[in-house]
């Protein structure tokens, strides 16, 4: 009698974005027919928001993709519909709908809340602040902005898109002609600190070229009349000033996490306190909050569950490699870091390029995601 074969461990990625969609493709590429994947997410489409403070400047969308498209691609079901709660001790979820899905390994990839930390400030998120963006470049082309600067929030924040954008507005200025003054606001010790010394230097070497004013080590704590406002009761000058946001995590019942609303995982993405649960992307308690690194999360985790269904996949380094392409630099400017654990720049693996050194080139690097992407983007051209 020929032995039986096990059914199918049945997975279920709750999200939308770059962490859930990479689990999925890397799931399906680990485990084959070891495992069924459902997708549950509330919007349809997956958003690349990397590339979101571009598109102000440029006129030109964010890319984005059927998710329904890519779950067919992966052999999974598509549900479109929002979480409302983990039973941990049933292994089930029950959705807004009323609906409940059961499940052998499920893995959490929501994503964090993004609000306004700096009051007074036109918060930038990403496209969904795109229109309100394009009325203050506006009045930039125009000539009626004598200053403008731009800033981060002290706590858990992604600092990149500030940097971005000041780039980018600075660029405006100059090809216009302009006198307008944009100044970097920044908590962080160096510019862009997480990606390590040579990075931060050649950084602040862009924006010295483009004429950027930086302050390091400022908090900012209001806009006023006088401009920003910092925390150590000093200003900068200031007619607009445009924030990026504080991040806060998800809170999902039945789900344990920090002050933050974050959750911590272990050191290879199984949620402390809960079994069969696990967790990638900016939801972590990680501190730094990336698309790339949402995806390595997302790699490592899709990994264990697929060796739990018995496949025997190659182990990803424990070790997160930080990279992305900066906007708005004079050049192409490519930047990529080793971070330890505690999301702090490992010394001596901090590296600047002129060509990106993984391919398929982005603003963000998963996989399997990425590969997908530009299968895609090839197909619609």
């Amino acid at each position: 009698m020929a032995p039986r074969t096990p059914d199918p461990l049945h997975v279920v990625v709750l999200g939308g974005g770059i962490a859930a969609a990479e689990a999925v493709l890397a799931l399906r590429a680990h485990a084959d027919d070891r495992v069924t994947i459902e997708l549950i997410a509330a919007d349809p489409w997956l958003t690349l928001r990397p590339a979101a403070t571009v598109s102000p400047f440029s006129g030109t969308p964010v890319g984005r993709f059927d998710l329904a498209e890519l779950a067919r691609d992966a052999g999974a079901t598509l549900i479109v519909d929002r979480v409302e709660a983990v039973a941990p001790a049933t292994r089930r979820v029950r959705l807004a709908s009323g609906a409940q899905r059961e499940y052998d390994a499920l893995i959490l990839a929501l994503g964090a809340r993004a609000r306004a930390a700096v009051p007074g400030a036109l918060t930038f998120r990403d496209q969904r602040d795109a229109a309100q963006l394009e009325h203050l470049l506006a009045d930039l082309r125009r000539g009626e902005l004598e200053s403008l600067a731009i800033t981060a929030p002290a706590g858990v924040s992604w600092t990149l898109p500030a940097y971005e954008l000041a780039l980018l507005a600075a660029a405006e200025v100059e090809h216009l002609g302009l006198s307008t003054r944009v100044s970097l606001v920044t908590p962080e010790h160096s510019p862009l600190e997480v990606f390590g010394g040579a990075a931060s230097t050649a950084v602040a070497g862009v924006l010295a070229e483009r004429g950027v004013d930086l302050a390091t080590s400022s908090t900012p704590a209001a806009v006023d009349r006088h401009g920003l406002r910092l925390a150590d009761g000093g200003a900068v000058p200031a007619d607009r000033v445009v924030a990026a946001p504080a991040l806060v995590g998800r809170r999902l019942p039945g789900v344990p996490a920090d002050f933050g609303g974050f959750v911590a995982t272990r050191a290879l993405g199984g949620v402390v306190g809960l079994d069969g649960v696990y967790t990638a992307g900016d939801m972590t308690s990680f501190p730094v909050k990336q698309g790339g690194l949402a995806a390595q999360q997302a790699d490592t985790v899709a990994a264990v569950v697929a060796a739990r269904a018995g496949a025997h996949p190659p182990m990803p380094l424990l070790t997160s490699i930080l990279r992305t392409q900066l906007f708005g630099a004079p050049g192409p400017m490519f930047l990529e870091a080793s971070i330890d654990r505690e999301g702090r720049p490992v010394p001596g693996a901090s590296y600047v390029y002129e060509e990106a050194p993984w391919c398929p080139t982005g603003t963000f690097f998963g996989r399997h995601l990425t590969p997908w992407i530009a299968e895609r983007a090839l197909a619609a051209a």
